[in-house]
């Protein structure tokens, strides 16, 4: 770790080393590199090869993202855009109704509720992922794959609006949310 070039070829070379490994004995290289990143994460050094890997990762993802929409069927999006915008609308309000449901339980404040509802209300990049993979190894169709790319554009969009405008969106919502508060909480003043 001394030498910061060293510990990022040493890191790239251990997730394909891995990566490689897995593909051998049978198994996916996906899976290969994921046991390889979990492996790096508990390293002590794991907070310097993160930083040293950021571009390269965000290169990937690019990469990536390019790579899903030149699979998507351009075709079929006309059939997928109201099952697309249903399942959007669903997790755009059912994940963050979830999440504000388990942290009134737990006993946090609506707006706490609120605000930290507001960031789960989209799909993750890894069940583009998984998708992805289902439809490279034949279990699921490029239509499949069509329509979680769309819901995935929705919601990730719409979730970063309302991320954008949680405050304005609470202001609006705050006596709807009475539901989600225990009685008796009272909200704490943070000094600044």
């Amino acid at each position: 770790a001394r030498s910061q070039e060293f510990l990022f070829v040493f890191s790239i070379a251990w997730g394909l080393g891995i990566a490689s490994l897995f593909s051998y004995i049978g198994l996916t290289i996906e899976a290969g590199a994921l046991i390889a990143g979990v492996l790096l994460s508990v390293s002590p050094y794991s907070f310097e090869i993160s930083s040293r890997m950021k571009p390269l990762r965000d290169f990937f993802i690019i990469s990536f993202f390019l790579l899903l929409g030149a699979q998507m069927t351009i075709g079929s999006a006309s059939q997928l855009i109201v099952p697309a915008l249903v399942f959007s609308l669903f997790i755009l309000v059912g994940n963050p109704l979830i999440v504000m449901s388990l942290m009134a339980v737990e006993g946090y404040t609506k707006k706490t509720n609120f605000l930290a509802g507001l960031t789960v209300a989209q799909i993750s990049e890894f069940s583009l992922i998984l998708i992805a993979l289902g439809v490279k190894v034949g279990h699921l169709s490029s239509e499949v794959l069509s329509l979680m790319t769309m819901i995935g554009l929705m919601t990730i969009a719409g979730c970063t609006y309302m991320v954008i405008y949680s405050n304005k969106i609470y202001h609006k919502l705050s006596r709807h949310l009475d539901l989600f508060e225990k009685k008796g909480i009272k909200e704490r003043k943070l000094k600044v």
